[in-house]
């Protein structure tokens, strides 16, 4: 019996040393709240009137008026300082007259305490010092029955304010909650309802109060490396992306509706096509990441956070709280991240309509279409489109069916086709004009040269539009030609059996003559004319090759210092290929002499043009 009891003891023992340690820890959400938006809040809540303002004594015009306006938030030691402009009348109103009215104008400058009532979420401020300033920010005196009277009613009209900051809070649970495994559910459901204000911190540039939370670590199961996922899920995955994609695309749509720097402009382009590349270069993989898309989110919105704040709280808005969510939802998600395993985060679909509701103030939807975004081509500096096409069902058709010999001797079945084959709406493009680049089965010499025509054409009406520098329109024009080789082999269209379609990569992202890529350019581009008409897709690959090389190579300059002119095509293509983070990329691989095959094919079809010798295309093409 004894020898039992120490036995049981005993394994009890090891149980304790082999279980994990179930104990929670702290983890810090942080509120943030940026000047901008805390004198936006305070705004609505104080200053009700026309252009900011608060009667509080009379109203103006009046004998005895007290009013404030345009308050200003920043940071003056660990305390706030809150500024704003006063007026000041006192008069004695004798008979409907103002009889010796004082009047003083300046600026009132009040020190106060933020204070942060954990229970009820809600921020106050007690005012703890003060001082005055003329209009020319001078310091000020005014006389003592002015200040007797006006100190104590705007302290009072000030001190009554309370910012509700329960619904961003809210908005933040309802938004982390679907987002962790299923194992993890109840311990996530603990943690949140354990959310409470701890630390409230005043810096440079915010207000900052750290939620508290208990978090449970959890065991969740660790996938099997190099587990294929299924057919399922990769579909499941891409839809998912699909929903980033356009969430991404309102975000930065939302801030480019704003004035930007130059330096802003190519943040933000940069962000959307690295991130679309990313993806497009994903699908190449046979097995992609599950948390692909989170993995994305977290990378932009550490890269954007600072630009979207200083943006969306620089501007007045009835979705101020709606933003304030979104940032502290957005900034809980890189907290979480950090924590790895232990909860084990997922971004849905559900989570990201959620974010885009908190920006929007409203349900929103994020549908995945094809059509023009004009605000896009705007950021990226590519010429307007005078009326973009929306996208229809027929954007789909991936073939049409090769005429007989017959039909290619009757010009009536060629009408009847176009106008009553079910391959075509009326506006697609005409039979006879798609036919017409099937590459012939013997002589390509001719084919060649008219292809040749159309990309000269082509890279001449984007540097006409664009202000590329004169002395690269040469290369520029035989990178064109070399790019076009390079890709497509100088085809739009193959031809399989009785049928004809447009060229399509093996990715099943990337079309026609200039292999422009469908996902990368959503929205910049009518996925219909790049597959099926040739000089369409042939100016939307000369205009992405002078956007990359004038905004991001030459950068307004017309040499590039320490770059080789020679290799300028070569930067160009690895950017077309891989996006902009190809550009230091390449020139590491160049410096090292470790070119991949792609750089050194391109530079071979880059010397094949220079010589003018066109019978190498012969390899590509010759069988048609």
């Amino acid at each position: 019996m004894w020898n039992t009891l120490k036995l049981c003891k005993y394994s009890f023992l090891l149980l304790l040393l082999l279980v994990p340690d179930a104990r929670a820890k702290e983890v810090d959400l942080p509120l943030t709240l940026d000047y901008k938006l805390l004198t936006s809040l305070i705004v609505r809540e104080a200053f009700p009137g026309k252009n900011n303002s608060a009667a509080i004594v009379g109203r103006p015009g009046e004998c005895t008026y007290l009013g404030i306006s345009d308050p200003r938030f920043s940071s003056v030691g660990n305390n706030v300082r809150l500024e704003m402009k006063m007026v000041i009348r006192l008069g004695t109103e004798v008979a409907g007259q103002c009889m010796v009215p004082v009047e003083w104008q300046g600026y009132l400058s009040l020190t106060q305490q933020p204070i942060f009532d954990s229970r009820t979420f809600t921020l106050s401020f007690q005012t703890i010092d003060s001082s005055l300033s003329t209009l020319s920010h001078q310091p000020a005196k005014i006389a003592n029955f002015l200040w007797e009277f006006a100190k104590p009613q705007v302290t009072q009209h000030l001190n009554r304010v309370r910012l509700n900051l329960a619904p961003p809070v809210r908005d933040m649970r309802d938004f982390l909650a679907p987002l962790f495994h299923e194992q993890a559910r109840q311990a996530t459901q603990a943690m949140l309802d354990s959310l409470h204000g701890g630390r409230l911190t005043v810096t440079k540039d915010s207000v900052v109060v750290e939620l508290q939370a208990e978090v449970e670590e959890v065991q969740t199961p660790i996938e099997e490396s190099g587990k294929t996922i299924t057919p399922a899920e990769r579909k499941k995955l891409v839809q998912l992306w699909e929903t980033w994609d356009v969430f991404l695309v309102r975000l930065i749509s939302l801030l480019a509706s704003e004035p930007l720097t130059r330096e802003d402009q190519l943040l933000l382009a940069d962000v959307l096509l690295d991130t679309r590349y990313a993806f497009t270069a994903a699908l190449e993989e046979p097995d992609m990441e599950k948390d692909f898309v989170r993995m994305q989110f977290i990378k932009v919105w550490r890269t954007l956070a600072p630009l979207f704040r200083r943006q969306l709280y620089a501007k007045s808005s009835p979705n101020t709280l709606g933003y304030l969510a979104f940032f502290t939802a957005a900034d809980a998600l890189l907290v979480l991240d950090q924590m790895g395993p232990t909860l084990g985060v997922e971004i849905s679909q559900q989570g990201l309509l959620r974010l885009a509701s908190m920006l929007t103030g409203k349900e929103t939807s994020l549908p995945y279409g094809m059509s023009i975004d004009p605000g896009l081509r705007k950021l990226l500096q590519l010429p307007p489109v005078e009326t973009p096409t929306p996208s229809k069902d027929d954007d789909d058709i991936q073939e049409i069916d090769l005429p007989s010999g017959k039909e290619e001797s009757d010009p009536f079945s060629r009408v009847f086709d176009f106008f009553f084959a079910p391959v075509y709406a009326v506006e697609a493009p005409q039979i006879a004009s798609i036919l017409e680049w099937r590459v012939p089965e013997d002589d390509t010499v001719a084919y060649v040269e008219r292809v040749r025509t159309v990309l000269a054409e082509a890279s001449s009406t984007v540097l006409a539009k664009q202000e590329l520098p004169e002395n690269l329109h040469g290369m520029f024009q035989t990178m064109i030609v070399a790019m076009a080789w390079q890709e497509s082999c100088f085809r739009q269209f193959i031809a399989k059996g009785n049928k004809l379609t447009f060229l399509l990569s093996y990715n099943q992202t990337s079309v026609g003559i200039m292999q422009v890529n469908e996902r990368v350019w959503r929205g910049i581009y009518e996925p219909k004319k790049l597959r099926w008409d040739i000089r369409y897709n042939a100016q939307a690959g000369c205009e992405i090759a002078e956007l990359y090389l004038s905004r991001y190579v030459l950068q307004g300059k017309t040499t590039v210092p320490g770059v080789k002119a020679g290799i300028l095509p070569g930067i160009v293509y690895a950017m077309y290929n891989g996006g902009p983070g190809q550009y230091e990329k390449y020139l590491a691989r160049e410096k090292s002499n470790k070119t991949f095959p792609t750089d050194k094919s391109f530079a071979e079809k880059l010397q094949w043009v220079e010589k003018k010798d066109w019978e190498q295309i012969s390899d590509c093409l010759g069988g048609g």
